[in-house]
């Protein structure tokens, strides 16, 4: 008799490749197979396999749960925009529109901080509302809006100090993540800012789909609202003539 070399682990390994039936004939074979688990213990392949099981069952369920948080935020989102939606549509009158618009975000969306930047100049910012509402010239913006403006779409997130305080001005020292959003509706009109003092509330990964919406409601009422002053100063002239 001649002596026979060993086979090798890698000749072992492309000659189960190819009979990738072999276990199934010498069932025996796989009782007897050792695998690490993950505490580095020796256990069988059957014990391996359920062991796997039970790790992607586990992964599988933890994604599903996060898939149903997620579900469960976009429901709660979708009622408080359909609120907001419907107080900005039932509003008259620019004081009315600019309150409704306020209060819901600050009660259900619970914005620590709201700018509204108007650029038409005709529009009357009454009492407290000045707070969180000016009138600017659209021309002479800080340039440091110039960047979140260039898209002409919403953005949220962490912004850079320079961006806070051109929004927020003296009110943005505790803003740690803020969502902006153009007004648009044949032609510019300004932008809605909103902050909050959480850096997790307005991440970047929340995805913009509400405050867009929200905008463009907004920019609609505002062409509409916007439209009486011109008209009504006109009209006043002419009575008094």
């Amino acid at each position: 008799m001649t002596d026979q070399t060993p086979a090798s682990a890698d000749q072992v390994a492309a000659y189960l490749r190819e009979h990738a039936d072999f276990f199934q004939h010498r069932p025996e074979l796989l009782e007897l197979l050792r695998l690490p688990d993950s505490k580095g213990q020796a256990v069988s392949l059957l014990e391996r396999q359920a062991s796997i099981l039970r790790e992607r069952n586990t992964e599988l369920r933890d994604r599903l749960n996060g898939l149903l948080d997620v579900a469960r935020e976009n429901d709660h989102l979708f009622d408080k925009t359909r609120r907001l939606t419907l107080s900005l549509l039932e509003a008259r009158g620019a004081e009315k529109l600019f309150r409704n618009l306020l209060t819901s975000l600050s009660s259900d969306f619970h914005c620590d901080q709201v700018a509204l930047m108007l650029y038409d100049r005709e529009v009357p910012i009454l009492g407290d509302l000045r707070n969180q509402i000016r009138c600017v010239d659209s021309d002479a913006l800080p340039s440091a809006l110039n960047h979140l403006l260039r898209s002409g779409k919403a953005v949220c997130g962490a912004m850079r100090t320079e961006e806070m305080e051109a929004l927020f001005q003296d009110n943005a020292t505790d803003i740690r993540s803020a969502a902006m959003v153009p007004l648009e509706y044949q032609g510019r009109l300004g932008l809605l800012a909103i902050g909050s003092k959480s850096a997790m509330h307005f991440r970047s990964s929340l995805g913009t789909l509400f405050i867009t919406h929200i905008g463009q409601v907004l920019s609609r009422r505002l062409h509409e609202v916007v439209r009486q002053y011109p008209h009504q100063a006109a009209k006043k002239t002419s009575d008094i003539s």
